[in-house]
């Protein structure tokens, strides 16, 4: 699905998504018209789906972050991610195989927020709560094969 060169190119974006085409260019001896199609078209084909930069929680305020394990649920499947859809402040939601039924994790500017949406949430399901201590990997980007 992807070359050498692709590979490439998205392990660069991965890094860096600021990166200029000229730059990407020079450093796989690529022209920046090859380099412009080539990502138009790691685009098109979903490989590359958006263009974004990675920011600490808890340098914009966010005091809290942690994890959800959602089971046991009361009403459908669809309330409950609506509801996690619907706070601005839950960053992932993924549905999991086992007695869990998701995983979501979220950042908030208070314990106390935390407690309010957590508390509206055990409304419809069981939530087990992992407050984050920290994190020595928070994020890596997933390298093409």
């Amino acid at each position: 699905m992807m070359d050498e060169i692709d590979k490439k190119i998205v392990e660069l974006l991965q890094d860096n998504s600021r990166i200029s085409i000229t730059d990407i260019g020079k450093l796989i001896n690529l022209s920046r018209p090859s380099v412009s199609e080539r990502i138009a078209r790691l685009v098109e084909k979903g490989i590359l789906a958006k263009f974004t930069t990675y920011v600490p929680a808890h340098m914009v305020g966010h005091q809290v972050s942690f994890f959800m394990e959602i089971s046991d649920l009361k009403v459908s499947c669809d309330k409950i991610v609506n509801i996690l859809l619907s706070n601005e402040y839950v960053t992932e939601v993924h549905c999991v195989t086992g007695s869990t039924n998701y995983i979501a994790r979220a950042s908030m500017p208070s314990i106390e927020m935390m407690n309010e949406f957590l508390s509206e949430l055990m409304k419809y399901s069981q939530v087990v709560t992992s407050i984050i201590l920290h994190s020595p990997l928070a994020y890596r980007p997933i390298k093409p094969l």
